[in-house]
């Protein structure tokens, strides 16, 4: 099925309402939402933020699980041109204390918990800090305007928003996803519509000619449950939900065995997660009870992946396996292998060659590019690829060439046939399954203690999830540490993904920690000498 090339993602949500309204656009729980449904209530909710003083370029700051309540923000936001800042429901304090401020927002939507996390709460508690705000939250609360409510604007503001609408540009920013950095402050990587609309457009194209190639089968249904905080839950999943008119079958988090129950209920055509997702899948011990032949694919992306997890993949979830390469910066998907691609060359790093309208080079220190075969950088541009960070030029400096060139922080190299291999990366950043943990963010939290000289964090590999965060601390001279009161402190403070599987107490002077020439903890050779030369 071919789908129409529009500038805006919500000329798709007007688009499908306007040739199906009755069409089952988002199904969460016991509630349909037809797409008529989502036209309407993205269009009031939008009319309500107009009434907020919502303007072009303002920021809507997002703590919602995958939701119809987040699909909504995030378009009735777009219809404006203001910007969605989604982040986790599992932030707490330390992470919403620094990134809100930074996102400086005219509206938060949140939602009053999610599981133990009182967001709510945890609003109310800096609300002082942040100065005047307009709170809509999802559930009770003490704080704010229920969402509901803002679902029924007191004020008809259609032709408004009308003007508001024609007054966008494809250049416009509607999203900042924030992502790991060179520093403790994770980068708040700027989208546009282009961006976002190019990447939806060109990722539905190419998993629907694997799908459907004859084009015959019609609106696909999909699954729907990553975090919206990552490009992979707002962009791949969502964003090419509205781009592709898919059945979005929404769950709010997601969880092995809700994923194969809803595979085989619905005969789901298509899986898509990170490398994690399917170790969890394949360690069932109950996996064989599910019927998951309707799969036509098995989507994977996110970091190598090895032949043992190819061949269970393959084996036990679904015979064709394509993987993708991609980042926030560079576009969530740049490079797609083909289902015929031997899965050997998948566990040698290949992901792929890249989409239409991607450009990728390899390039060395300097910048300077090298010929295929040879490792380096990979630097992309297309028209799904950031062109800066929010309010961070100096990381402009760093993370993109004059000529529109992203530096990914990624090794690889290019084949003579133009296909990529990914080898590892330049960046401190832990990956924990899905998410991106930067050291400096547990370390900052952790060297506040009064016992505590120095910290660092480092990613140790993980059978599970890829990489697990530990933490090595060095006290103050004379002192004793407590590592539960260590622990206690991080849970307290850090989503539950960022907290130390592991505290190290450092058994020398913490003046004996490797320490690089600019004294900083040399995180490399700390982790060497703690899990050996591997």
């Amino acid at each position: 099925m071919e789908i129409p090339k529009f500038d805006f993602l919500w000329q798709y949500v007007e688009h499908w309402a306007s040739i199906d309204p009755k069409f089952p656009a988002m199904r969460f729980q016991n509630k349909t939402y037809t797409s008529k449904d989502f036209n309407e209530l993205s269009d009031k909710l939008a009319q309500a933020f107009l009434s907020f003083a919502l303007e072009k370029g303002d920021r809507v700051v997002t703590i919602l699980p995958c939701s119809p309540e987040f699909i909504l923000t995030y378009m009735a936001a777009s219809r404006i041109g203001a910007i969605t800042v989604p982040m986790d429901v599992q932030y707490k304090i330390a992470d919403l204390r620094k990134l809100i401020p930074h996102a400086d927002p005219r509206i938060i939507v949140a939602i009053n918990k999610f599981e133990q996390n009182n967001l709510a709460g945890t609003l109310k508690e800096l609300s002082p800090e942040f100065g005047e705000m307009k709170y809509i939250i999802v559930g009770p609360s003490e704080i704010g305007t229920p969402f509901e409510e803002a679902l029924k604007p007191k004020k008809n503001l259609s032709k408004e928003l009308e003007q508001v609408k024609t007054s966008q540009t494809p250049e416009d920013d509607i999203l900042i996803i924030f992502t790991g950095g060179t520093t403790g402050v994770p980068k708040a990587v700027l989208l546009s519509h282009k961006n976002v609309v190019s990447m939806c457009y060109e990722e539905y194209s190419k998993l629907a000619s694997i799908i459907d190639p004859k084009g015959t089968a019609g609106r696909i249904r999909n699954l729907v449950n990553l975090p919206v905080s990552h490009v992979g839950g707002t962009i791949e999943f969502i964003g090419t939900g509205i781009v592709g008119g898919m059945e979005m079958l929404i769950q709010d988090h997601w969880s092995p065995y809700p994923v194969m129950q809803a595979i085989q209920k619905e005969k789901l055509p298509l899986m898509g997660g990170v490398p994690t997702m399917y170790k969890i899948l394949l360690s069932l011990p109950d996996l064989k009870r599910y019927d998951l032949s309707s799969l036509k694919v098995a989507v994977l992306s996110g970091e190598k992946v090895s032949l043992e997890l190819l061949q269970g993949i393959k084996s036990r979830i679904c015979p064709t396996i394509v993987n993708a390469y991609g980042s926030t910066e560079a576009g969530a998907e740049v490079t797609f292998t083909e289902p015929s691609d031997d899965i050997q060359k998948l566990a040698e790093g290949y992901v792929g060659k890249p989409l239409p309208g991607v450009k990728i080079r390899i390039a060395d220190e300097k910048g300077n590019q090298l010929s295929p075969g040879k490792v380096g950088e990979i630097i992309v541009r297309a028209p799904m690829t950031s062109k800066r960070y929010f309010k961070m030029p100096e990381e402009d400096k760093k993370g993109f060439t004059k000529d529109g060139f992203c530096k990914t922080g990624d090794l690889g190299y290019l084949d003579k046939q133009g296909g990529l291999y990914i080898t590892g990366r330049m960046k401190e950043i832990i990956r924990v399954g899905s998410y991106t943990v930067l050291p400096a963010e547990i370390e900052e939290v952790v060297v506040k203690h009064p016992k505590v000289a120095l910290a660092a964090a480092i990613g140790v590999p993980d059978e599970k999830y890829g990489e697990v965060v530990w933490l090595v601390v060095g006290p103050q001279l004379g002192e004793k540490v407590d590592e539960k009161e260590l622990m206690e402190l991080c849970k307290k403070e850090l989503a539950e993904f960022k907290v130390p599987r592991r505290i190290i107490i450092y058994p020398l002077n913490p003046a004996d920690l490797p320490i690089t020439r600019i004294g900083k903890v040399d995180r490399v050779r700390l982790k060497k000498e703690i899990l050996g030369p591997k």
